[in-house]
């Protein structure tokens, strides 16, 4: 049985353009006993390696259980009523609030509570930019999971640390967002570097064609 004291850890990772073997060194490096792929659409036009059905029959081959989520933890929404208001951008914020979406993060959870090491997979190589970090590890740290994503050369970096840079990129620390409001909190201004970063990246509605290297 698992002990309860002990750190919660789910990892992410982004296929980038690796090849098969330098992707599945990647996952042996860090134990990895289970694959989520999160992509909303589980196919990659320019890295065919990672087209699920053959990359699901490549990484169990290697002894690495492969699972598909990106139905309930994916970025891509067509409906127009989890947009921001003022942006044909899908709003996470609105997604978190989906009962498929808590579905899909109460299982990551209790997987990981189980003792599974487990990879959440999308396509992008570095975590800032993709939903892997700006919507789904939100959720799953605000459930008290330590979240390490996998850089590209194999070494980690703590979701702590991505959101230091969300504040560092967008000037947030000690910011005044209005003129009679007081300086954001740490609190706040990670919070607010979310949401300026989901506008940045998250699925535009006006992209034409969506590709897959979006999701």
């Amino acid at each position: 049985m698992k002990d309860n004291t002990s750190e919660l850890v789910c990892f992410t990772i982004g296929h980038s353009t690796h090849n098969i073997e330098q992707f599945i060194e990647l996952l042996k490096r860090h134990a990895i006993q289970w694959v989520v792929d999160i992509r909303s659409t589980p196919y990659s036009r320019y890295n065919p390696q990672f087209n699920r059905e053959l990359f699901k029959t490549d990484i169990e081959n290697n002894d690495i259980s492969y699972l598909f989520m990106g139905d309930s933890l994916g970025a891509r929404y067509d409906d127009n009523n989890l947009c921001f208001a003022d942006k044909p951008v899908v709003d996470f914020r609105k997604i978190r609030d989906l009962e498929s979406f808590k579905e899909g993060i109460n299982r990551i959870t209790k997987g990981v509570k189980q003792g599974r090491k487990i990879a959440l997979m999308c396509s992008e190589k570095d975590p800032l930019g993709c939903h892997r970090f700006v919507l789904v590890s939100y959720a799953l740290v605000k459930g008290g999971i330590t979240i390490k994503h996998i850089l590209e050369n194999g070494e980690t970096i703590l979701n702590a640390e991505l959101e230091e840079k969300l504040i560092a990129k967008y000037k947030l620390e000690n910011k005044q967002m209005h003129l009679f409001e007081n300086p954001l909190t740490k609190k706040d201004a990670i919070e607010e570097g979310y949401v300026r970063r989901n506008r940045e990246v998250g699925f535009s509605q006006e992209d034409t064609p969506y590709t897959e290297e979006q999701l």
